[in-house]
């Protein structure tokens, strides 16, 4: 049977998915779907007429009746349903579909996070494992050396001299045996690789700073709604939210009932306008459209798209019941699909888009230098380090003093000079003065 030369397409008009653009008159589809119908009926010789819903809408059940495009087709109102279509098993109830055209994951898309708070830029090199590890080698270590020097120095001495040679300070301990020699070598070893490694990764972290972790998963993201900290939005009209809330995973029935409770619905129209507020929303879709939005916000609100995967849906063309030619439709279809031309398609489109998006970027050059924010952590650690150093010279000072004040009252008028063991007595520190003589 030869192909309608007429044929009736309902659509729902989408940014850079299926434009209506009117031109002296005629009416001109772009977008990637619209190139698709474009090729149809290049091929299959026909004209067609399209058709809009009155509610936005791909198509649901609602008291008996269905909405949408999937409502048009069945009523007859139209013969072809083409924009995103999903096939399911009620919708296949009221209309037919054509082969698949394309297979897309259903996922979702954040607003990429700030840069972390460089206060903290001081312990970002290491994890908190590594810093644990680190410790507890200085640890363990003094105590091993106090041992085999059999406390010929305190431990708290042997503490400092660990902790510094790891930031680069000379030591200054007798080794008095080989093996104490080979273990202090290697204990070299140790704090060359952790030294190097930390002021490097520090260096790294100063000069381009650490940008916080994005969610990444659905699990994440039903967490991030239950604290409050983020929302999740659907487009208007999706079955997305609906599919979510029947899967038996827990945190997947939760984002789809706090969409729908929370009416997160969007127009793709008005995500183009930058009338969507994005910041601390996650966006859920199938993968092509995700990189469309991402295209169409890219200029002005980093986002990223997720790796998770909710389902694997089929996009086709709805059919109504009756017709005549689903199968020359088909066949063209089939070999839109094997020949790779719809992915052709896309990336036409993408490219398109960017091309859009740095015609209105204006690039600067400008010599990036390092900041005092860039190093605040790092001053207030260096401060906190010499307002300790200052402490223990002055507590060092007053408690000489106080010591030779009291051993002047104790001697008496007829006093011995005063020499180094009386101050050096009971304590194992380095002398201070020499007294005698």
């Amino acid at each position: 049977m030869k192909f309608p030369s007429e044929v009736l397409i309902a659509v729902l008009p989408s940014k850079h998915m299926f434009e209506i653009n009117k031109e002296n008159n005629d009416i001109k589809v772009s977008g990637v779907e619209g190139k698709l119908l474009d090729i149809l009926s290049s091929a299959l010789k026909f004209n067609y007429q399209l058709f809009s819903p009155r509610v936005r809408d791909w198509g649901r059940l609602q008291n008996g009746n269905w909405t949408g495009l999937v409502g048009m087709v069945h009523r007859k109102e139209v013969d072809l349903a083409l924009s995103t279509l999903t096939i399911s098993e009620d919708r296949m109830e009221a209309i037919d579909f054509t082969s698949p055209y394309t297979i897309q994951d259903v996922t979702f898309i954040v607003s990429k996070p700030g840069v972390l708070d460089n206060v903290n830029d001081i312990f970002q090199p290491f994890d908190l494992y590594t810093w644990i590890c680190t410790f507890l080698s200085v640890i363990i270590y003094s105590g091993l050396f106090y041992f085999l020097l059999s406390a010929k120095y305190p431990y708290s001495r042997l503490l400092l001299e660990l902790f510094g040679s790891t930031i680069r300070l000379p030591t200054f301990i007798n080794l008095n045996s080989q093996l104490v020699r080979i273990l202090f070598s290697l204990w070299l070893i140790f704090t060359v690789v952790i030294s190097f490694g930390y002021s490097s990764t520090l260096l790294s972290f100063m000069t381009l700073p650490l940008h916080q972790q994005p969610i990444r998963t659905f699990r994440e993201l039903s967490e991030a709604i239950r604290r409050g900290s983020y929302k999740c939005m659907a487009e208007t009209g999706s079955t997305i939210p609906k599919s979510l809330s029947l899967d038996p995973m827990d945190h997947f029935v939760y984002l789809g009932n706090a969409v729908e409770t929370n009416k997160w619905f969007f127009n793709i129209s008005d995500l183009a306008k930058g009338k969507v507020k994005l910041r601390n929303t996650a966006i859920l879709n199938v993968r092509f459209k995700l990189e469309m939005i991402n295209g169409l916000v890219a200029s002005y609100n980093p986002m990223e798209i997720s790796n998770d995967v909710f389902a694997s849906w089929k996009l086709a063309i709805g059919v109504r019941k009756g017709f005549c030619c689903t199968r020359k439709l088909n066949k063209v279809i089939s070999r839109i699909w094997n020949s790779g031309l719809f992915e052709k398609l896309k990336s036409d489109e993408w490219f398109y888009m960017s091309s859009l998006v740095s015609k209105h970027t204006v690039e600067t050059k400008e010599n990036e230098q390092l900041t005092i924010s860039d190093i605040y952590s790092s001053l207030v650690i260096l401060c906190f380090g010499y307002s300790v150093s200052c402490c223990v010279c002055v507590g060092e000072i007053g408690y000489f003093y106080l010591k030779l004040s009291f051993l002047t009252r104790n001697q008496g008028s007829e006093s011995k000079p005063l020499t180094r063991s009386h101050f050096n007595k009971g304590r194992h520190i380095y002398p201070i003065l020499p007294l005698s003589g």
